[in-house]
């Protein structure tokens, strides 16, 4: 695999800081491009495209970040440095959320000799997703491992429209520095997100990953994929199949560990555990509301 210098040499400097002090610059790539077996090469669109093609394999799921809420104690030591984030994919086909694959797949590229730089997006609330921004031969293109996009987006200023498995994404310019992305799904149209072009500082984009250990999507099991039959999408016992306009929806309630491993490869003891802790921190909130309640009645 090619070195790199310059401005690539800087970022993956960001990403190591980003991500923890005691990484190997190029262990994610490695183990990535071994485990793909993907031969790396020139640094150029179709090595890009290759590698977020197989990146798409890695699941969007919050089970692994729930499991590091509750058993590491100090938040800055939570996320998931890429090596770790590439190693128990390949051992136990976990993924991550946005922050975690984000980080990871900009670990990998800029490894390969890729120039990238995080950047942040606005959904409900402001600065809670995040997305990478590619450099090629004078042309920027969005990539998103956390929405599941499968390839790359160039950005031209122009609106444009992506085919996936379930469905259409439309990109529109919104200023010189700013895209809304929408998804189009029959004759449904959703606003999902705004991503700003600039990029982030590693301190600032650290930060927001610590702070997104509090949203309240922590607060159910939550894991989506893309698959040949379209886009599959878990929260807590219910999951959803969507293919273009055609929806299927089921309760897995009874048998949620194992149509996960079914659905996503996921160990049921991972699920389980992120499912108790989840459970007994709702549990937690239910007797401290009955503690207030009592307190207001005396």
């Amino acid at each position: 695999m090619r070195r790199w210098s310059g401005l690539a040499a800087r970022i993956q400097v960001q990403q190591k800081d980003r991500c923890g002090e005691q990484v190997s610059p190029d262990s994610a790539s490695d183990l990535y491009f071994r485990h793909f077996k993907l031969t790396g090469g020139e640094p150029g669109l179709n090595l890009l495209r290759a590698v977020v093609s197989s990146f798409a394999n890695i699941p969007y799921e919050n089970l692994t970040k729930i499991i590091r809420k509750f058993t590491v104690e100090r938040p800055e030591e939570r996320p998931r440095r890429p090596e770790e984030v590439v190693k128990e994919f390949i051992e136990h086909h976990t993924g991550g959320t946005c922050f975690s694959l984000t980080c990871c797949l900009g670990s990998i590229l800029a490894g390969a000799g890729v120039t990238c730089y995080p950047v942040m997006a606005d959904m409900k609330r402001p600065n809670i997703h995040c997305a990478l921004l590619v450099l090629i031969g004078g042309r920027r293109y969005l990539v998103d491992p956390g929405y599941l996009l499968g390839e790359p987006v160039e950005l031209t200023g122009e609106p444009v429209r992506l085919t996936t498995s379930f469905g259409l994404v439309e990109l529109r310019p919104r200023g010189n520095t700013r895209y809304d992305l929408y998804t189009i799904a029959g004759s449904e149209m959703k606003w999902r997100y705004r991503v700003r072009t600039e990029p982030v500082s590693p301190a600032l984009f650290r930060r927001f990953w610590q702070e997104s250990f509090s949203l309240p999507m922590m607060n159910s099991l939550q894991l989506t994929r893309l698959s040949g039959n379209g886009h599959l999408y878990i929260r807590n016992h219910h999951l959803r199949l969507r293919r273009n306009d055609r929806k299927i929806n089921e309760n897995i309630r009874l048998e949620l560990e194992s149509r996960i491993e079914t659905e996503f490869g996921i160990p049921p003891g991972i699920t389980a555990q992120a499912r108790e802790l989840i459970e007994r921190m709702k549990r937690s909130w239910r007797t401290r509301e009955q503690g207030s309640r009592k307190s207001l009645r005396r």
